[in-house]
Protein backbone atom coordinates (compact mmCIF):
# COMPACT_ATOMS: atom_id res chain seq x y z
CA UNK A 1 0.00 0.00 0.00
CA UNK A 2 1.05 3.47 -1.02
CA UNK A 3 1.75 5.77 2.36
CA UNK A 4 -0.98 8.11 1.41
CA UNK A 5 -3.75 5.59 1.32
CA UNK A 6 -2.50 4.34 4.65
CA UNK A 7 -2.52 7.72 6.05
CA UNK A 8 -6.08 8.01 4.39
CA UNK A 9 -7.34 4.79 6.34
CA UNK A 10 -5.65 5.97 9.64
CA UNK A 11 -7.53 8.83 9.74
CA UNK A 12 -10.90 7.72 8.50
CA UNK A 13 -11.03 4.34 9.62
CA UNK A 14 -8.32 4.74 12.90
CA UNK A 15 -9.91 8.27 14.46
CA UNK A 16 -12.85 7.03 15.57
CA UNK A 17 -11.78 3.51 17.14
CA UNK A 18 -8.82 5.35 18.79
CA UNK A 19 -11.34 8.15 20.37
CA UNK A 20 -14.00 5.34 21.63
CA UNK A 21 -10.70 2.76 23.33
CA UNK A 22 -9.44 6.61 24.69
CA UNK A 23 -12.88 6.29 26.49
CA UNK A 24 -12.73 2.98 27.52
CA UNK A 25 -9.06 3.28 29.10
CA UNK A 26 -10.19 6.18 30.78
CA UNK A 27 -12.91 4.37 32.40
CA UNK A 28 -10.64 1.59 33.11
CA UNK A 29 -7.96 3.36 34.32
CA UNK A 30 -10.32 4.86 37.37
CA UNK A 31 -11.81 1.66 38.43
CA UNK A 32 -8.45 -0.21 38.08
CA UNK A 33 -5.94 2.40 39.25
CA UNK A 34 -2.96 0.62 38.57
CA UNK A 35 0.19 1.62 39.56
CA UNK A 36 2.35 3.23 36.84
CA UNK A 37 5.54 3.88 39.03
CA UNK A 38 8.70 2.37 36.46
CA UNK A 39 9.81 -0.61 37.51
CA UNK A 40 13.82 -1.38 38.57
CA UNK A 41 13.66 -4.83 36.35
CA UNK A 42 11.25 -4.66 33.48
CA UNK A 43 10.88 -8.12 32.33
CA UNK A 44 10.05 -6.82 28.25
CA UNK A 45 10.18 -3.79 26.72
CA UNK A 46 8.24 -2.79 23.89
CA UNK A 47 9.61 -0.07 21.38
CA UNK A 48 7.51 0.63 18.02
CA UNK A 49 8.47 2.20 15.20
CA UNK A 50 6.30 1.00 11.67
CA UNK A 51 7.76 3.87 9.46
CA UNK A 52 10.71 5.20 8.33
CA UNK A 53 14.00 3.55 8.03
CA UNK A 54 15.83 6.86 8.89
CA UNK A 55 13.89 7.27 11.90
CA UNK A 56 14.70 3.56 13.19
CA UNK A 57 18.35 4.34 12.53
CA UNK A 58 17.73 7.56 15.01
CA UNK A 59 16.29 5.38 17.58
CA UNK A 60 19.50 3.22 17.99
CA UNK A 61 20.89 5.54 20.90
CA UNK A 62 17.38 5.18 22.87
CA UNK A 63 17.30 1.62 22.42
CA UNK A 64 21.06 1.63 23.54
CA UNK A 65 20.44 3.86 26.24
CA UNK A 66 17.51 1.32 27.80
CA UNK A 67 19.61 -1.54 27.59
CA UNK A 68 22.07 0.37 29.35
CA UNK A 69 19.78 0.97 32.14
CA UNK A 70 17.90 -2.43 32.27
CA UNK A 71 20.44 -4.94 30.66
CA UNK A 72 18.25 -7.67 31.89
CA UNK A 73 14.97 -6.77 29.89
CA UNK A 74 13.96 -8.42 26.82
CA UNK A 75 14.60 -5.97 24.32
CA UNK A 76 11.29 -6.27 21.46
CA UNK A 77 11.22 -3.84 17.71
CA UNK A 78 7.71 -3.60 16.53
CA UNK A 79 7.65 -2.39 12.78
CA UNK A 80 6.50 -3.42 9.58
CA UNK A 81 7.90 -6.47 8.49
CA UNK A 82 9.56 -4.11 5.32
CA UNK A 83 12.36 -2.65 7.81
CA UNK A 84 13.11 -6.43 8.77
CA UNK A 85 16.52 -6.34 6.39
CA UNK A 86 17.84 -3.54 8.45
CA UNK A 87 16.38 -4.17 12.34
CA UNK A 88 18.24 -7.56 12.17
CA UNK A 89 21.25 -5.92 11.51
CA UNK A 90 20.80 -3.80 14.18
CA UNK A 91 22.68 -5.32 17.99
CA UNK A 92 20.79 -3.86 20.17
CA UNK A 93 17.18 -5.66 19.36
CA UNK A 94 16.40 -9.12 21.13
CA UNK A 95 13.02 -9.75 19.47
CA UNK A 96 11.51 -8.66 16.40
CA UNK A 97 7.13 -8.54 16.13
CA UNK A 98 6.29 -7.53 12.65
CA UNK A 99 3.09 -5.96 10.69
CA UNK A 100 2.37 -6.70 7.17
CA UNK A 101 1.13 -3.58 5.51
CA UNK A 102 0.62 -5.07 1.65
CA UNK A 103 -3.17 -4.77 2.15
CA UNK A 104 -5.83 -3.76 4.20
CA UNK A 105 -6.56 -7.01 5.31
CA UNK A 106 -2.79 -8.05 5.60
CA UNK A 107 -2.67 -5.07 8.29
CA UNK A 108 -6.23 -6.19 9.63
CA UNK A 109 -4.75 -10.11 10.22
CA UNK A 110 -0.96 -9.61 10.77
CA UNK A 111 -2.27 -6.67 13.81
CA UNK A 112 -4.14 -9.48 15.58
CA UNK A 113 -1.14 -11.60 15.86
CA UNK A 114 0.62 -9.47 17.01
CA UNK A 115 -1.48 -8.45 19.45
CA UNK A 116 -1.74 -12.03 20.73
CA UNK A 117 2.02 -12.00 20.81
CA UNK A 118 2.29 -8.82 22.76
CA UNK A 119 -0.39 -10.24 25.29
CA UNK A 120 1.84 -13.11 25.76
CA UNK A 121 4.63 -11.30 26.37
CA UNK A 122 3.30 -8.63 28.45
CA UNK A 123 5.34 -5.93 28.39
CA UNK A 124 6.03 -3.77 31.04
CA UNK A 125 7.27 -0.67 29.04
CA UNK A 126 6.01 -0.17 25.50
CA UNK A 127 7.73 3.01 24.00
CA UNK A 128 5.59 4.30 20.86
CA UNK A 129 7.94 6.71 18.44
CA UNK A 130 4.84 7.36 16.07
CA UNK A 131 3.58 11.00 16.23
CA UNK A 132 0.62 11.05 14.32
CA UNK A 133 -0.92 7.58 13.53
CA UNK A 134 -4.05 6.66 15.17
CA UNK A 135 -3.05 2.78 14.55
CA UNK A 136 -0.15 3.12 16.44
CA UNK A 137 -1.35 4.49 19.37
CA UNK A 138 -3.86 1.82 19.54
CA UNK A 139 -1.47 -0.89 19.28
CA UNK A 140 0.30 0.34 21.88
CA UNK A 141 -2.67 0.64 24.20
CA UNK A 142 -4.10 -2.54 23.52
CA UNK A 143 -0.56 -4.06 24.21
CA UNK A 144 -2.14 -3.86 27.48
CA UNK A 145 1.81 -2.60 28.89
CA UNK A 146 1.27 -0.81 32.18
CA UNK A 147 3.43 1.57 31.21
CA UNK A 148 3.01 3.25 27.62
CA UNK A 149 5.23 6.12 26.61
CA UNK A 150 4.29 8.21 23.53
CA UNK A 151 4.75 11.50 22.12
CA UNK A 152 2.62 14.78 21.67
CA UNK A 153 2.35 17.37 19.34
CA UNK A 154 -0.21 20.59 19.60
CA UNK A 155 -2.98 18.33 21.30
CA UNK A 156 -2.76 15.77 24.02
CA UNK A 157 -6.73 15.29 23.94
CA UNK A 158 -6.35 11.78 22.34
CA UNK A 159 -3.04 10.63 23.41
CA UNK A 160 -3.54 11.29 26.95
CA UNK A 161 -5.81 8.41 27.91
CA UNK A 162 -3.97 5.98 25.54
CA UNK A 163 -0.86 6.62 26.95
CA UNK A 164 0.62 6.81 30.64
CA UNK A 165 3.51 9.13 29.82
CA UNK A 166 3.77 11.80 27.11
CA UNK A 167 6.72 13.83 25.71
CA UNK A 168 6.31 16.79 23.66
CA UNK A 169 7.54 16.38 20.06
CA UNK A 170 9.16 19.62 19.36
CA UNK A 171 10.23 19.11 15.66
CA UNK A 172 12.92 21.91 15.71
CA UNK A 173 14.99 19.24 17.70
CA UNK A 174 17.37 16.46 16.28
CA UNK A 175 15.12 13.21 16.44
CA UNK A 176 17.45 10.65 17.74
CA UNK A 177 17.72 13.31 21.06
CA UNK A 178 13.74 13.48 21.28
CA UNK A 179 14.04 9.67 21.38
CA UNK A 180 16.28 9.79 23.96
CA UNK A 181 14.17 11.83 26.10
CA UNK A 182 11.28 9.44 25.77
CA UNK A 183 13.76 6.85 27.20
CA UNK A 184 15.37 9.44 29.99
CA UNK A 185 11.37 9.67 31.11
CA UNK A 186 11.66 5.72 31.84
CA UNK A 187 14.80 6.27 34.08
CA UNK A 188 17.49 6.02 31.49
CA UNK A 189 20.84 8.30 32.43
CA UNK A 190 22.00 10.73 29.35
CA UNK A 191 24.18 9.02 27.01
CA UNK A 192 27.31 9.53 26.64
CA UNK A 193 28.03 12.76 24.23
CA UNK A 194 29.22 10.34 21.57
CA UNK A 195 26.42 8.19 21.37
CA UNK A 196 24.98 8.73 17.84
CA UNK A 197 22.51 6.26 15.38
CA UNK A 198 24.71 3.10 14.46
CA UNK A 199 26.09 0.89 14.07
CA UNK A 200 24.66 -1.39 11.36
CA UNK A 201 26.17 -5.15 11.41
CA UNK A 202 26.94 -6.12 7.54
CA UNK A 203 27.19 -10.06 6.98
CA UNK A 204 29.48 -12.45 4.81
CA UNK A 205 26.63 -12.36 2.67
CA UNK A 206 26.28 -8.77 2.01
CA UNK A 207 29.72 -8.38 1.03
CA UNK A 208 29.76 -11.27 -1.44
CA UNK A 209 26.81 -9.38 -2.94
CA UNK A 210 28.75 -6.33 -3.64
CA UNK A 211 31.72 -7.66 -4.39
CA UNK A 212 29.69 -9.82 -7.28
CA UNK A 213 28.22 -6.46 -8.59
CA UNK A 214 31.68 -4.65 -8.37
CA UNK A 215 34.23 -6.98 -9.61
CA UNK A 216 35.29 -6.77 -13.01
CA UNK A 217 33.77 -3.17 -13.19
CA UNK A 218 35.36 -1.35 -10.76
CA UNK A 219 39.00 -1.32 -10.36
CA UNK A 220 41.65 -0.33 -7.85
CA UNK A 221 42.07 2.59 -9.49
CA UNK A 222 38.89 4.30 -10.11
CA UNK A 223 36.31 6.00 -7.39
CA UNK A 224 32.84 5.10 -7.17
CA UNK A 225 30.41 7.25 -6.61
CA UNK A 226 26.82 5.99 -5.46
CA UNK A 227 23.92 7.98 -6.21
CA UNK A 228 20.49 7.86 -4.95
CA UNK A 229 17.76 10.08 -6.64
CA UNK A 230 14.97 8.95 -4.92
CA UNK A 231 12.84 9.49 -1.49
CA UNK A 232 9.61 7.75 -0.49
CA UNK A 233 6.29 8.27 -1.31
CA UNK A 234 5.59 10.31 2.00
CA UNK A 235 7.02 13.27 0.51
CA UNK A 236 7.76 12.92 -3.25
CA UNK A 237 8.92 16.99 -2.80
CA UNK A 238 12.13 15.38 -1.22
CA UNK A 239 13.80 14.82 -4.27
CA UNK A 240 15.80 16.65 -6.46
CA UNK A 241 15.03 17.73 -10.45
CA UNK A 242 15.94 14.83 -12.46
CA UNK A 243 17.95 16.63 -15.36
CA UNK A 244 20.21 18.29 -11.94
CA UNK A 245 21.10 14.96 -11.24
CA UNK A 246 21.61 14.26 -14.39
CA UNK A 247 23.69 17.62 -15.36
CA UNK A 248 25.74 17.07 -12.20
CA UNK A 249 26.68 13.41 -12.51
CA UNK A 250 27.47 14.20 -16.09
CA UNK A 251 29.92 16.65 -14.79
CA UNK A 252 31.64 14.68 -12.59
CA UNK A 253 32.07 12.35 -14.96
CA UNK A 254 33.57 14.67 -17.33
CA UNK A 255 36.11 16.50 -14.76
CA UNK A 256 36.70 13.03 -13.24
CA UNK A 257 38.41 10.53 -15.72
CA UNK A 258 38.25 7.69 -12.43
CA UNK A 259 34.83 8.09 -11.46
CA UNK A 260 32.18 5.45 -12.04
CA UNK A 261 29.03 6.08 -10.71
CA UNK A 262 26.24 3.26 -9.36
CA UNK A 263 22.36 4.12 -9.69
CA UNK A 264 20.84 2.78 -6.70
CA UNK A 265 17.10 2.53 -5.25
CA UNK A 266 14.52 -0.33 -4.19
CA UNK A 267 12.66 -2.08 -7.26
CA UNK A 268 9.49 0.27 -6.11
CA UNK A 269 11.85 3.37 -7.34
CA UNK A 270 13.68 1.17 -10.53
CA UNK A 271 11.36 2.78 -13.17
CA UNK A 272 11.83 6.19 -11.94
CA UNK A 273 16.03 5.91 -11.88
CA UNK A 274 16.22 3.79 -15.03
CA UNK A 275 14.75 7.61 -17.01
CA UNK A 276 18.02 8.74 -15.34
CA UNK A 277 19.98 5.93 -16.37
CA UNK A 278 18.90 6.60 -19.62
CA UNK A 279 19.81 10.31 -19.69
CA UNK A 280 23.36 8.97 -19.37
CA UNK A 281 23.67 6.18 -21.57
CA UNK A 282 26.05 7.98 -23.44
CA UNK A 283 28.76 7.50 -20.78
CA UNK A 284 28.28 3.92 -21.45
CA UNK A 285 29.99 1.37 -19.05
CA UNK A 286 31.07 3.96 -16.67
CA UNK A 287 27.36 4.09 -14.89
CA UNK A 288 25.14 1.53 -13.71
CA UNK A 289 22.12 1.13 -12.87
CA UNK A 290 21.45 -1.28 -10.17
CA UNK A 291 18.19 0.46 -8.69
CA UNK A 292 16.07 -2.82 -7.66
CA UNK A 293 18.85 -5.12 -8.24
CA UNK A 294 20.68 -4.88 -4.77
CA UNK A 295 19.20 -6.84 -1.64
CA UNK A 296 19.14 -4.67 1.25
CA UNK A 297 22.40 -6.10 2.81
CA UNK A 298 24.07 -5.75 -0.57
CA UNK A 299 23.27 -2.51 -0.92
CA UNK A 300 24.93 -1.51 2.35
CA UNK A 301 28.31 -3.14 1.55
CA UNK A 302 28.26 -1.75 -1.41
CA UNK A 303 27.56 1.90 0.04
CA UNK A 304 30.48 0.95 2.66
CA UNK A 305 32.98 0.91 -0.49
CA UNK A 306 31.64 4.10 -2.06
CA UNK A 307 33.65 6.96 -2.01
CA UNK A 308 31.38 9.27 -1.83
CA UNK A 309 27.60 8.92 -1.36
CA UNK A 310 24.96 11.47 -3.36
CA UNK A 311 21.82 11.37 -2.12
CA UNK A 312 17.93 13.40 -1.28
CA UNK A 313 17.17 13.26 2.51
CA UNK A 314 15.63 9.78 2.55
CA UNK A 315 16.37 6.42 4.71
CA UNK A 316 19.75 5.89 2.30
CA UNK A 317 20.86 8.72 4.13
CA UNK A 318 21.11 7.64 7.38
CA UNK A 319 22.53 4.38 6.42
CA UNK A 320 25.36 6.18 4.54
CA UNK A 321 25.69 8.74 8.41
CA UNK A 322 25.17 5.38 10.39
CA UNK A 323 28.52 3.49 7.81
CA UNK A 324 30.35 7.02 8.36
CA UNK A 325 30.70 7.33 4.88
CA UNK A 326 31.28 10.75 2.93
CA UNK A 327 27.60 11.92 1.69
CA UNK A 328 26.52 14.82 0.03
CA UNK A 329 22.86 15.47 1.54
CA UNK A 330 20.38 17.56 -0.29
CA UNK A 331 17.57 18.55 1.91
CA UNK A 332 14.63 20.63 1.16
CA UNK A 333 11.23 20.26 2.45
CA UNK A 334 12.96 18.66 5.89
CA UNK A 335 15.28 20.66 7.89
CA UNK A 336 19.11 19.41 8.50
CA UNK A 337 18.71 20.05 12.29
CA UNK A 338 16.05 17.74 12.67
CA UNK A 339 17.59 14.77 11.20
CA UNK A 340 20.95 15.51 10.33
CA UNK A 341 23.34 13.57 12.57
CA UNK A 342 26.41 15.00 13.82
CA UNK A 343 28.35 11.68 13.45
CA UNK A 344 27.93 11.82 10.09
CA UNK A 345 31.73 12.93 9.95
CA UNK A 346 31.73 13.05 6.17
CA UNK A 347 29.01 14.66 5.49
CA UNK A 348 28.24 17.69 3.08
CA UNK A 349 24.52 18.78 3.74
CA UNK A 350 23.03 21.50 1.07
CA UNK A 351 20.02 23.45 2.18
CA UNK A 352 18.10 26.15 0.73
CA UNK A 353 16.06 28.36 3.78
CA UNK A 354 13.18 29.15 1.30
CA UNK A 355 10.29 30.85 3.88
CA UNK A 356 8.24 27.36 3.11
CA UNK A 357 10.93 25.24 4.34
CA UNK A 358 10.38 22.59 6.61
CA UNK A 359 7.08 21.82 5.62
CA UNK A 360 7.30 18.46 6.03
CA UNK A 361 5.47 17.01 9.14
CA UNK A 362 3.66 20.52 8.97
CA UNK A 363 1.41 19.91 6.34
CA UNK A 364 -0.86 16.90 4.91
CA UNK A 365 0.03 18.84 1.31
CA UNK A 366 3.20 20.38 1.06
CA UNK A 367 2.53 24.55 0.46
CA UNK A 368 4.11 24.03 -3.25
CA UNK A 369 2.15 21.64 -4.41
CA UNK A 370 5.21 19.93 -5.61
CA UNK A 371 7.41 22.79 -7.07
CA UNK A 372 9.90 22.10 -4.24
CA UNK A 373 11.67 25.68 -4.99
CA UNK A 374 13.84 24.98 -1.71
CA UNK A 375 15.38 21.95 -4.23
CA UNK A 376 15.39 23.78 -7.18
CA UNK A 377 17.55 26.67 -6.05
CA UNK A 378 20.61 24.17 -5.05
CA UNK A 379 22.74 24.54 -7.85
CA UNK A 380 24.61 22.06 -9.71
CA UNK A 381 27.73 23.65 -8.87
CA UNK A 382 27.29 23.76 -5.39
CA UNK A 383 26.17 19.50 -5.91
CA UNK A 384 29.37 19.11 -8.47
CA UNK A 385 31.83 21.14 -5.80
CA UNK A 386 31.10 19.40 -2.97
CA UNK A 387 31.38 15.70 -4.80
CA UNK A 388 34.63 16.32 -6.07
CA UNK A 389 35.60 17.84 -2.75
CA UNK A 390 34.67 14.45 -0.71
CA UNK A 391 35.84 11.90 -3.78
CA UNK A 392 39.05 13.64 -3.98
CA UNK A 393 40.22 14.41 -0.25
CA UNK A 394 37.39 14.32 2.34
CA UNK A 395 39.62 14.25 4.98
CA UNK A 396 40.99 17.94 4.25
CA UNK A 397 37.11 19.34 3.27
CA UNK A 398 36.11 22.61 4.83
CA UNK A 399 32.37 22.85 4.92
CA UNK A 400 32.28 26.69 5.10
CA UNK A 401 34.42 27.14 1.86
CA UNK A 402 31.66 25.42 -0.11
CA UNK A 403 28.64 26.99 -1.88
CA UNK A 404 24.80 26.00 -0.28
CA UNK A 405 26.73 23.99 2.14
CA UNK A 406 24.58 24.41 5.78
CA UNK A 407 26.43 24.77 8.67
CA UNK A 408 26.63 23.98 11.92
CA UNK A 409 25.94 20.45 10.65
CA UNK A 410 24.42 19.93 13.77
CA UNK A 411 23.71 22.41 16.51
CA UNK A 412 23.89 20.48 20.16
CA UNK A 413 20.86 19.76 22.43
CA UNK A 414 20.76 18.79 25.73
CA UNK A 415 18.47 15.76 27.04
CA UNK A 416 16.23 17.12 29.80
CA UNK A 417 16.49 15.56 32.77
CA UNK A 418 20.28 14.60 32.56
CA UNK A 419 22.24 14.09 36.12
CA UNK A 420 20.51 15.48 38.86
CA UNK A 421 18.08 17.96 36.80
CA UNK A 422 14.63 17.78 37.51
CA UNK A 423 12.58 16.76 34.29
CA UNK A 424 10.34 19.96 34.43
CA UNK A 425 7.09 20.15 32.78
CA UNK A 426 8.67 18.44 29.45
CA UNK A 427 6.77 15.44 30.53
CA UNK A 428 2.95 15.02 30.91
CA UNK A 429 2.34 12.29 33.53
CA UNK A 430 -1.42 10.60 32.99
CA UNK A 431 -2.07 7.27 35.06
CA UNK A 432 -4.51 5.17 33.06
CA UNK A 433 -5.04 1.83 32.96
Amino acid sequence: MLTQEKIKIDRLVGGPFAYLLNLATRVLGFLLKRDHRFPQSPGVICVAKFTGLGSIMAATPMLQALKDRYPKAIMVFISSRKNSPLLERLGCIDQWLYVSENSFVAIVGTTLGLLWRLWRLRPTLYFDLELYSYYASMVATLSCARNRLGFYRKSTRVKKGLFTHLVFFNTAAPVHQLYLQLARTAGCQAPPAGLEPGPLLLQPADREEAASVLGGWLQPSEKLLAVNPNASDLCLERRWPEASFVQSIGELLEKLPNLKVALVGSPEEATYVAGIAAELSRYGGRVRNLAGELSFGGFLALLQQADCFLTNDSGPMHLAFALDRPTVALFGPGHPLHYATKNAAHALILYEPVVCSPCLFHSDLPPCAGDNQCLQLLRVESVVTACRALLQAPEIVQPDSLPQVWQPLLQPHQVVGAGDQPLGRVILRHHQT
